[in-house]
């Protein structure tokens, strides 16, 4: 089993650090702030600092029972931004590959709060009505505990691809990856209740297992718990507060036992 770190190995790992970086800080994260970090991994990010460009990688660690923002800084040769030696269209490249979940192909928590929020807001502007459903993989800590993280890996693309498959359309249907095991689906010209009863139909006809090729061939029984909101239920009609509705019907419904898209 993996040691758990604490703030001691975290705050040594800082140290050693130094040694390779201009620049280190070690941050503690505010509980609202982690459920704002982007990615599980490594983020990478360039600034002009001075004249000269640095690179700047960041990562979220848990240790000591508190999670933390790990940032290390290093100067790299030249002035110029890697994106300013870009064309046009290698820029749109680039920007898509920042959207997107580098597991699973959906897009990520940084498309969520940047390009999907604003477009939720113009929805609601325009007066058209829209819903996002949240959906959670059943004992995923079960799940990662029995198979190994490999296998969950696989286990999450299969799951995302899913639901993939049936809402993925340009400026109307969309699925990103919020974190973990959990995903986000959103409609735009949809309303709670027939997103419900779309993601119902299509959850009642999905598979229950996934045939992981991880070492040898296993057969990974799994199921899933989603709810919705829609902007038709809410009078301030921000991604907050439909988020915040959606995320207190989700669980919910994973309290009364999960296996199941929650009925309002």
């Amino acid at each position: 089993m993996e040691k758990e770190w604490t703030e001691q190995d975290l705050f040594q790992l800082a140290e050693n650090a130094r040694a390779a970086f201009e620049a280190v800080s070690v941050t503690e994260l505010e509980p609202e702030q982690a459920q704002e970090w982007q990615d599980d991994g490594l983020q990478v990010d360039y600034e002009l600092r001075n004249g000269q460009v640095h690179c700047v990688m960041s990562r979220c660690v848990s240790a000591g029972g508190k999670l933390w923002q790990l940032r290390m800084t290093a100067p790299l040769a030249g002035n110029i931004l890697p994106e300013d030696h870009m064309t046009a269209r290698e820029r749109e490249l680039c920007r898509d590959d920042m959207n997107h979940d580098f597991l699973s192909g959906v897009f990520n928590r940084r498309y969520l709060e940047t390009v999907f929020r604003s477009q939720l807001s113009l929805w609601t502007a325009e007066g058209r009505s829209a819903a996002v459903a949240l959906v959670s993989l059943d004992r995923a800590d079960e799940l990662l505990k029995a198979y190994g993280q490999p296998v969950m890996d696989q286990l999450i693309c299969f799951m995302a691809n899913q639901w993939k498959k049936h809402f993925d359309q340009p400026n109307k249907r969309v699925v990103c990856r919020l974190t973990g095991s959990v995903f986000v689906v959103g409609c735009a010209d949809c309303t709670e209740a027939e997103l419900e009863t779309e993601m119902r139909a299509l959850y009642a006809s999905m598979p229950r297992e996934c045939v992981s090729t991880v070492g040898r061939i296993l057969r990974v029984p799994f199921t899933q718990t989603a709810a919705c909101a829609g902007t038709d239920e809410l009078t301030g009609k921000s991604w907050d507060a439909l988020y915040a509705l959606c995320d207190s019907r989700i669980r919910a419904a994973a309290a009364a036992g999960g296996d199941r898209v929650a009925h309002v």
